[in-house]
């Protein structure tokens, strides 16, 4: 209270801390270990305004090399967007030419739908024709080794049907000579 000897006086913005609370009084210790009561409206968790003002002057300093740096920067970014709207307008030229050029190039080759169906048909026929040649090949070489058999067949049958005229001829012809 204000009835007990004053300890300490205590600076503006001097850091203390907090030890214990009463009511409107606060029991506080300094960083030299000295320890006293003081209102607590005389207290705040504010820094001093020193502290406040060299933070803000410290701050307004890098915000204000910000700011170069931001002013160069969007410099170049003028620069570079002068740049970009020169070929833009580049390549919208370009693309209008080529766009015109394409255009000519679907009039020019309108017949190329038509002449691709008909390739597809054409190929589709020719595969068609080409198995019903593997297939008559096929029924061909078969054709050809039957009638060799035949023919092979028919020799041999020849051959035997002459021995055996052969062995009937000659045992009449020995029998002729048998009787005379």
């Amino acid at each position: 209270g204000v009835d007990y000897k004053i300890l300490a006086i205590v600076p503006n913005g001097t850091a203390v801390t907090l030890v214990e609370e009463i009511d409107s009084w606060v029991k506080v210790r300094t960083d030299d270990g000295k320890e006293g009561w003081i209102l607590k409206r005389y207290l705040s968790e504010d820094p001093p305004l020193e502290e406040r003002f060299q933070e803000i002057e410290i701050r307004n300093n890098q915000l204000e090399e910000e700011l170069t740096k931001l002013q160069s920067e969007n410099e170049k970014l003028h620069a570079l967007n002068d740049a970009l709207e020169s070929t833009l307008e580049n390549n919208t030229n370009e693309m209008t030419s080529t766009m015109e050029e394409y255009q000519q190039l679907v009039e020019d080759t309108s017949d190329v739908i038509t002449i691709k169906n008909n390739l597809e048909e054409s190929r589709q026929v020719i595969a068609a024709l080409q198995q019903e040649l593997e297939s008559v090949v096929t029924e061909n070489e078969q054709l050809e080794a039957g009638r060799n058999i035949k023919w092979f067949l028919a020799g041999g049958g020849t051959l035997i049907f002459g021995c055996i005229v052969g062995m009937i001829s000659a045992r009449s012809k020995k029998r002729k000579s048998s009787l005379y």
